[in-house]
């Protein structure tokens, strides 16, 4: 099995955004602030041709902070059914290779309880307690500082 990552539409995201983030909410739901931005990127994993996770990247700071080379990760998933296999690393690796060609200072997201390790296994960093997002779930903040090694 071939596995492709490449950049695509906000639209190509959607469908999957809605099938796994957001499946018991209404579409728009599923339309981020920033997805059409001039800086934005979204990602695309194609396991021999067919889509299978996206991630989108978002040249914005976290609430409170100013930082202009901070890249957020959000909407990052895969479907049920390569769950496992390493997919996701991979393109949560693809993204950290764009914020380090952009010369982020950090990146961070606001990461579903259950996939925190997935993020902490790439170096990203809890800040703070668990909080709830209002009909999506369980979630931490976490950060990954950016340098030459990592």
């Amino acid at each position: 099995m071939t596995l492709e990552i490449r950049a695509v539409s906000s639209d190509e995201t959607r469908p999957i955004r809605k099938k796994i983030l957001r499946p018991n909410q209404p579409p728009e739901s599923c339309l981020y602030p920033g997805d059409d931005g001039p800086r934005t990127v979204h990602l695309g994993a194609f396991l021999d041709g067919e889509l299978i996770g996206t991630a989108s990247l978002y040249n914005e700071p976290p609430p409170q902070e100013q930082e202009n080379r901070a890249w957020r990760i959000r909407g990052m998933a895969t479907i049920e059914e390569v769950r496992g296999a390493g997919y996701g690393r991979k393109l949560l690796r693809a993204c950290i290779d764009h914020a380090k060609s952009k010369e982020a200072a950090f990146m961070w997201c606001n990461a579903r309880t259950p996939a925190a390790g997935l993020y902490a296994g790439e170096g990203f960093v809890a800040e703070g307690d668990e909080f709830e997002l209002p009909d999506i779930g369980p979630h931490f903040f976490m950060r990954k500082r950016m340098n030459a090694t990592g």
